[in-house]
């Protein structure tokens, strides 16, 4: 990065300062969270949310215990395969629900 002089060019000064600071972050949740809503479907959508991305693993929020033991029992392995078949959702291999605050 370094130039001539010993300055570095702005552009990739604000690039890494983005990046340390994550300020990517929302745009990308927001990305994850409009994959989900086309998964998961209206009524799912409207009582979850996503409330993370890394390594793989996106990590969905939800009203109550019971319906985080419904979605990892019965629904996680259908919802993470239409997740992968997305296009917009490439890299997810990995569905985790946890009880938290589902509002979007």
């Amino acid at each position: 990065m370094a130039r001539r002089g010993g300055t570095d060019r702005l552009g990739d000064v604000l690039s890494v300062l983005l990046q340390k600071r994550g300020y990517g972050r929302p745009l990308a949740l927001q990305s994850w969270r409009e994959a989900w809503a086309r998964v998961a479907g209206a009524r799912l959508a409207a009582r979850s949310r996503v409330s993370g991305y890394r390594d793989g693993t996106l990590t969905v929020e939800v009203a109550s215990a019971a319906q985080r033991y419904e979605l990892e029992s019965f629904h996680a392995g259908d919802l993470l395969g239409r997740l992968q078949k997305d296009p917009s959702s490439t890299g997810v291999r990995r569905l985790v629900f946890r009880v938290g605050s589902s509002t979007a």
